[in-house]
């Protein structure tokens, strides 16, 4: 008879719950030609996700409209793996528009990625925060970020953003 035990990996495997929607990066290809250092910068350090039961009822505190199951919200690829409580202010947004995208993500940037996020590595913080002082930061604008938006699959729903899978 063979002996189970050796195989602790099976059993933890098998516990793990069932696969969340991917995170979709927000950084393009193409946004080398477009944005500035500190955009494509900022671009890769987030990604946008559809929101879990946990999320939902996490962020009903604090917040005036109740987040739904799948809509969309753009979170810190850093300290996504944190518990919510556990990450800094502003890890995660929920942009109810894709024009909203561009300021999600400079609020974040400004007060979670430069400040208040633990996971981001130092070196990355200190380079976003030098990039963000060269004020360059205008370049790029929010049309190009909300067609992005709508390139990887976002679309207005009632309750804010969802992402349609079949692009």
């Amino acid at each position: 008879h063979h002996h189970h035990h050796h195989h602790p990996l099976a059993a933890t495997t098998a516990a793990v719950s069932p696969p969340t929607s991917p995170a979709i990066s927000l950084s393009l290809a193409c946004d080398d030609e477009h944005l500035s250092e500190y955009q494509i910068l900022v671009r890769k350090q987030l990604e946008i996700f559809e929101a879990q039961p946990e999320d939902v009822e996490s962020n009903t505190q604090g917040r005036k409209k109740q987040v739904s199951q799948g809509q969309v919200g753009i979170r810190c690829r850093h300290c996504a793996g944190l518990p919510l409580r556990q990450r800094g202010r502003g890890a995660v947004y929920y942009p109810a528009k894709l024009q909203g995208v561009y300021q999600a993500a400079q609020n974040m940037a400004s007060s979670h990625l430069c400040e208040s996020c633990q996971c981001i590595d130092e070196v990355l913080k200190r380079e976003l925060r030098a990039l963000r002082e060269r004020r360059d930061t205008a370049s790029g604008g929010k049309q190009y970020w909300a067609d992005g938006a709508r390139a990887l699959g976002l679309y207005e729903a009632e309750d804010g953003l969802r992402l349609s899978l079949d692009v």
